[in-house]
């Protein structure tokens, strides 16, 4: 269900079950969960890429006939075992580029949006359709919106389960950039070159400062600046 491909320090974690739009399951979790854990700790990885096999989607989202199957605490296991996931692959201090081409959908979606970036093809339709299936996104997708693209926002796209074309979800921020239908793999080797080439302990410095939703410009986080700046600058 998860190939992985390491070459020039990137790493491509691809989610492999394209007759089902690369839908997650139990086994997909599982996957991701030792593909993620692998790439933290390799120090041969500078950048990773998650990607969907096929055209037709980045992922689905959830297998709804094993989801709707589960009963009780087979339940609570799915959705902390998806947070615990999406959470280690926000957390990653390295750079986490989503490639999206086609459908990106409930918890496809949540997963980009635990990514740094997301870079999509203009076939690509983004959407959380959970609300009207009558459940709820499950995987931290609500928040990391709110976050992304404000409340007013968020409501539209949770509460509302709008599907958006690539052109808007850019509008609203909800995507960094837009590639072009005829150079979109070139384009995204290229943004991931770039991100390759940023040292990383600054990047992970930068990108731990960023996710603090609790930081001033005073007191400690002046201090940790300090400290930042001069543990960036050692060899």
């Amino acid at each position: 269900m998860i190939l992985t491909e390491l070459k020039n320090g990137v790493q491509t974690i691809i989610l492999n079950n394209p007759a089902k739009m690369n839908c997650i399951g139990f086994e997909m979790l599982y996957g991701l969960q030792e593909a993620i854990s692998a790439a933290a700790e390799d120090n041969a990885v500078s950048v990773v890429v998650i990607r969907g096999n096929g055209e037709k989607a980045f992922s689905s989202g959830a297998n709804t006939k094993e989801f709707t199957a589960l009963e009780g605490k087979e339940v609570e296991k799915w959705i902390r075992l998806g947070n615990a996931i999406f959470n280690q692959l926000e957390q990653l201090p390295k750079p986490t580029v989503a490639y999206l081409q086609g459908y990106a959908m409930g918890g496809g979606l949540e997963m980009a949006l635990a990514c740094d970036f997301r870079l999509a093809h203009p076939s690509a339709i983004l959407s959380s359709p959970e609300v009207s299936n009558g459940w709820l996104p499950g995987w931290g997708g609500m928040c990391r919106l709110r976050r992304l693209v404000g409340e007013a926002n968020a409501k539209q796209i949770v509460l509302l389960s709008e599907k958006l074309d690539a052109k808007t979800a850019l509008e609203k921020g909800l995507i960094t950039r837009i590639c072009s239908s005829e150079n979109a793999e070139q384009e995204v080797l290229q943004f991931v070159y770039e991100l390759n080439k940023l040292n990383p302990k600054t990047y992970a410095l930068a990108k731990a400062a960023l996710m603090d939703s609790s930081r001033t410009t005073t007191g400690s986080d002046i201090d940790f600046d300090v400290l930042a700046v001069n543990l960036a600058q050692r060899d």
